[in-house]
């Protein structure tokens, strides 16, 4: 899902999301999965970039922004401040799928997931990109992170099981992805209130592959707040994951209504409606998805040519599978959907009609 540990506890950074990655849809083998999963994480390359924000965004002059990646299918965490430009760099990311937090002082979170593998990086193995955010989109898109305002349960949680939390953030930098479990496990037992760090060893739980354990984290971390967007549209994603559909699209519709301009709720949602045979509403919430986040680590893209074929709309889902390899070049499922392209086009090419090969 996005990613994240959902924590308040990181200094002017927001409480977003994991990037809960759902491999849901396998069903026969001629169906492209719906998770792009990293080929070779062993590379580490670097990542840079600039973010372009509109004139008296930022507070003051003296404000910096802060940028956390989150792995979206491993336990990673790192995180950087931009310079007065915008400009940031962070060394020896492992090769993967991404979500990027750019913090802006006094305005909220921007999340963009962000594909940093070899295909996107010069022969000095440098991935750059650029962001660039207007007013508008700031004011719609990014998540209010600090009102100013600490809850009662926030103030209760004692400075050891605080520390425990950034510790394992670090851990997981350095991927010491044991201790950091560890340490977030002694936070728990320390502040049984601490719902962000329940989440945080859910996310981990889920990217382990850990999907009961993962679940019952999210629970509790929602029993202890039930309105907290994080482990609710976590839980919304490990249930869509484990085949519980009906389910999950109770967690994935409050999700999705408390932040209506965020792409991982817009897309389990979206993933909720094509289990259950909706297709047009499918559509309506994974096209929202691409148009908040292009590059959604969900591959939207997937799941919409997959619904266009069943409806032998072959062009459409054309589109649609060469947008994922155009964001997605070094997926591991890039060679199944370009297999998928070249069997679509030979069947056009030998009748107009009859069922797609998908």
């Amino acid at each position: 899902m996005d990613i994240s540990t959902g924590s308040k506890h990181r200094s002017g950074a927001a409480a977003a999301c994991l990037g809960l990655c759902l491999a849901v849809l396998g069903c026969g083998p001629a169906a492209v999965p719906i998770q792009a999963q990293e080929r070779n994480r062993e590379v580490e390359l670097e990542f840079r970039g600039q973010v372009t924000l509109p004139p008296k965004a930022m507070v003051s002059r003296r404000a910096r922004l802060l940028l956390h990646l989150s792995g979206v299918s491993f336990p990673f965490r790192a995180r950087t401040w931009a310079n007065h430009r915008g400009e940031f760099r962070f060394k020896d990311v492992p090769s993967g799928s991404y979500t990027l937090s750019i913090y802006v002082p006094g305005t909220g979170e921007m999340l963009q997931t962000v594909e940093i593998t070899e295909s996107f990086a010069d022969e000095r193995g440098r991935v750059a990109k650029e962001f660039s955010f207007d007013q508008e989109t700031l004011q719609q898109q990014s998540r209010i992170v600090n009102t100013g305002v600490v809850s009662v349960r926030e103030l209760s949680i004692p400075r050891r099981a605080k520390d425990d939390f950034r510790k394992a953030q670090d851990r997981l930098r350095d991927r010491k992805v044991d201790e950091a479990v560890e340490l977030l496990q002694r936070a728990v037992e320390r502040a049984p209130q601490f719902m962000e760090a329940m989440n945080n060893l859910g996310t981990i739980y889920f990217q382990k592959g850990e999907f009961q354990v993962a679940e019952n984290y999210f629970r509790q971390a929602l029993a202890i707040e039930p309105e907290a967007f994080e482990p609710m549209v976590n839980l919304g994603g490990v249930l869509l994951s484990t085949g519980s559909a009906h389910e999950a699209i109770e967690y994935n519709q409050r999700a999705q209504e408390l932040r209506p301009l965020d792409a991982l709720a817009n897309a389990q949602l979206g993933l909720c409606y094509f289990r259950l045979g909706e297709f047009s509403r499918a559509l309506e919430y994974l096209q929202k998805t691409k148009e908040i986040d292009p590059a959604h680590f969900s591959n939207p893209q997937l799941t919409m040519a997959r619904i266009h074929l069943r409806r032998s709309q072959r062009q459409a889902a054309l589109r649609e599978l060469e947008d994922f390899l155009e964001q997605h070049p070094d997926s591991s499922e890039s060679e199944s959907v370009r297999n998928t392209i070249e069997d679509i086009r030979e069947s056009r090419a030998r009748s107009t009609g009859g069922p797609a090969p998908f």
